[in-house]
């Protein structure tokens, strides 16, 4: 099969094209013919450059973190899913040899690890996961918004109902209004009831948050940010933070967002992450801050739901073929998209 793979770390020139062995399905595995898979700053671009050392990646290495795409083959003990299913790839990849995993009890399997990042992922025309990865995704969503959205989606149900205890009358603040998680944030989030302010650093990613069902936005480099929530607020603040950038200039303006008893959730990074922190806001106002990775099968369930119901897409910029990954790493270092930037391995 075809791959984007790289001997080394470097710049996107590093990634080629060519031929690797295909992958044969074990015990408890799935071959899928992958149809879409995203290009992520981080977990992509970063890695590939050899920014992310702790993460233990060791060249050659094929990236590639959510593919979607249809089962081919199926290995020993699969009853679901089945030859030609559509699915879409969770990125926890359970050892499936641990108690855990023989009581079947993935969720709890100390030895997982990340696609495209403790394993190869989904850069390629084919890909090898345990069948408890494969979730069948309906015929209404197309394979670039099903590796988007289950990208997302589910990350962005955790961190607002089971971390941060989101109510259906309550007011989020929802930093990096037109990230893939920003954007699945606003939706989830106004999917349940609340009202939602977005922030970002363009007054066309303001849009895009808007667009996507945000009640009121902030362009953060054009006005001050808790001047302008707390004006829309009327002085009263909101009640969650959903912040996944940890910039040190917006972090603590979005901070100063809550009002007595806010909780703060946050899964990122990117922004540098490593910011101030006002203790006086702090403990004055009895805040809560949460930082938090992964999801649930029930997070998982809830994100197909909401999708099937046209409540939560994907925004997508562009679609390159995967002998174009080097060209897709390079759009996204060159700046910040305005939506998902996608490989289709059927593309060529």
């Amino acid at each position: 099969m075809k791959a984007a793979i790289y001997d080394q770390f470097g710049p996107p020139d590093v990634l080629q094209y060519r031929e690797i062995p295909d992958p044969e399905a074990g015990t408890g595995e799935v071959i899928v013919k992958v149809h879409a898979v995203t290009v992520n700053r981080v977990l992509n671009c970063a890695v590939r450059a050899g920014e992310q050392t702790r993460r233990n990646v060791k060249p050659p290495h094929v990236g590639g973190v959510d593919p979607a795409g249809v089962v081919v083959s199926v290995g020993e003990d699969v009853e679901s899913p089945a030859i030609g299913t559509r699915v879409a790839c969770l990125s926890r990849i359970p050892c499936l040899d641990c108690g855990s995993c023989e009581a079947g009890n993935f969720e709890d399997c100390e030895n997982s690890v990340m696609l495209g990042v403790g394993c190869y992922g989904g850069d390629a025309e084919f890909v090898k996961v345990p069948a408890s990865v494969a979730v069948q995704i309906p015929d209404t969503i197309n394979f670039a918004e099903a590796a988007a959205v289950l990208r997302h989606g589910p990350t962005a149900h955790n961190l607002l109902f089971d971390t941060g205890d989101l109510k259906a009358d309550e007011t989020i603040l929802v930093m990096g209004a037109a990230g893939g998680l920003g954007l699945a944030g606003i939706q989830v989030a106004k999917a349940a009831g609340a009202r939602v302010i977005c922030a970002a650093g363009a007054s066309e990613r303001v849009a895009v948050g808007i667009e996507y069902g945000a009640d009121f936005g902030v362009d953060y480099t054009a006005e001050d940010l808790t001047e302008a929530v707390m004006r829309y607020t009327e002085g009263q603040g909101v009640n969650l933070v959903f912040e996944n950038i940890s910039n040190p200039l917006t972090w603590p303006k979005a901070l100063a967002c809550l009002q007595k008893f806010g909780r703060l959730v946050t899964a990122g990074s990117h922004g540098g992450g490593k910011v101030e922190l006002d203790c006086g806001i702090l403990y004055h106002r009895n805040l809560r801050i949460f930082g938090a990775t992964g999801n649930t099968d029930a997070n998982v369930e809830d994100t197909l739901l909401l999708a099937e119901e046209g409540k939560l897409r994907a925004k997508i910029e562009k679609i390159y073929p995967l002998s174009g990954a080097a060209e897709a790493h390079r759009h996204i270092e060159a700046g910040v998209p305005l939506g998902k930037i996608v490989l289709d391995p059927t593309l060529g």
